[in-house]
């Protein structure tokens, strides 16, 4: 082991309580130490969080504390913030974020990353492509509403086993070379799914029952695959169809989107939609769909 080099022994931070963030605290406290990074503020430090999976609900307690009131360097961190949000949490932690720290970064989109590993040329970066289907019905409360694969890749630094201790707390996860096909990947899906549920105002499976969703989902499937195969990455199968098969699989979720707008928050449009815009722009590949779906939701971005 290097120096300075995280131990699978350090406890395991998680920065940000949504529904992905509060999904990995349920099911990592059971099999290593697990510290919930909230907000700044004042934070009890334990709380009891609850997962919904089908009828069966259990009581996770996880340790908690306010991002500002870190006392211990967080070495090896799971980033779970918004992609507009994740850069500057993680400058908020200062000197409690050690400058080799192991990070994994879950975030939607493919903007955020290239921004952290500017940010931290020391750190040793993976990020990670999930279909896991979760929601947040409660601050403390998360429904696991649809089983899916995450998929790890280093992105800079050392190799560090994420995917195992994943597996371990139930996750089903791989490490995969390159993480950015993947990324790419979930872009695809996330253009097709996310902002239609918005539009559309239902869970995923709904996008199927609908015609004229349908049928913007096949649409938007057709420019997304010009677009990224004009940068670079080809698909075996189309985004229309694997965008239908996620939709099916995570039928009763609420995506992370929906969720948002539900709740007023700001919409990750930017780092999903407005990304997959400027790959098309900086290609010559027209995306009208794209455009057009994102000017009608900008406002609420």
């Amino acid at each position: 082991m290097l120096p300075n080099e995280p131990e699978m022994s350090d406890p395991v931070y998680i920065l940000g309580g949504g529904s992905i963030g509060l999904l990995l605290a349920t099911r990592l406290a059971p099999v290593t130490d697990i510290v919930l990074i909230r907000r700044p503020g004042q934070h009890p430090p334990r709380c009891q969080l609850t997962l919904q999976e089908g009828e069966l609900t259990r009581q996770i307690a996880v340790a908690q504390v306010g991002a500002d009131a870190l006392a211990e360097p967080a070495r090896r961190l799971i980033v779970c913030t918004k992609a507009y949000d994740a850069l500057a949490a993680l400058r908020q932690l200062g000197a409690r974020l050690p400058a080799d720290a192991s990070l994994l970064l879950m975030q939607n989109g493919m903007s955020s990353q290239e921004e952290i590993l500017a940010a931290f040329p020391q750190a040793h970066i993976h990020a990670a492509s999930s279909t896991e289907g979760a929601y947040r019905p409660a601050p403390n409360r998360v429904v696991h509403a649809g089983r899916g694969i995450t998929r790890i890749g280093r992105l800079q630094g050392q190799e560090q086993d994420w995917a195992k201790l994943l597996c371990q707390g139930g996750l089903a996860s791989e490490t995969v070379e390159p993480i950015r096909w993947h990324l790419a990947n979930k872009l695809r899906v996330n253009a097709l799914i996310n902002p239609l549920t918005v539009l559309h105002d239902c869970r995923n499976g709904e996008l199927l029952e609908q015609p004229a969703a349908r049928a913007a989902m096949q649409r938007l499937g057709e420019e997304a695959d010009a677009v990224l195969a004009a940068a670079g990455y080809r698909f075996a199968d189309s985004a229309f169809d694997q965008a239908c098969a996620v939709a099916a699989r995570t039928a009763d979720n609420i995506s992370s989107m929906l969720q948002d707008a539900r709740a007023g928050r700001r919409l990750e449009l930017d780092a999903i939609t407005g990304y997959l815009l400027q790959l098309a722009e900086r290609h010559g590949v027209a995306a009208p769909t794209h455009r057009a779906l994102y000017q009608r939701l900008a406002a609420r971005a």
